[in-house]
């Protein structure tokens, strides 16, 4: 099932955060050659359980974040 969310955190290693329409915060791992300041742009993923809980995967942009 796809969600839908915001980037609302972007680290330097290419982790961050999505708020998704739930306000719940989700992590994700960019890979490090994808990393462009996405802050606030509007993404779907999907949601899958990690090592260290639910995390983010399949992160793409919106049309709208373009």
């Amino acid at each position: 099932m796809l969600r839908k969310g915001i980037v609302t955190l972007i680290k330097e290693d290419g982790s961050g955060i999505i708020t998704d329409e739930n306000d719940q915060e989700i992590p994700f791992k960019f890979e490090k050659d994808f990393l462009k300041d996405f802050t606030g742009a509007t993404v779907s993923f999907r949601i899958d359980l990690g090592n260290k809980g639910l995390v983010a995967v399949g992160v793409q942009l919106m049309s709208d974040s373009l």
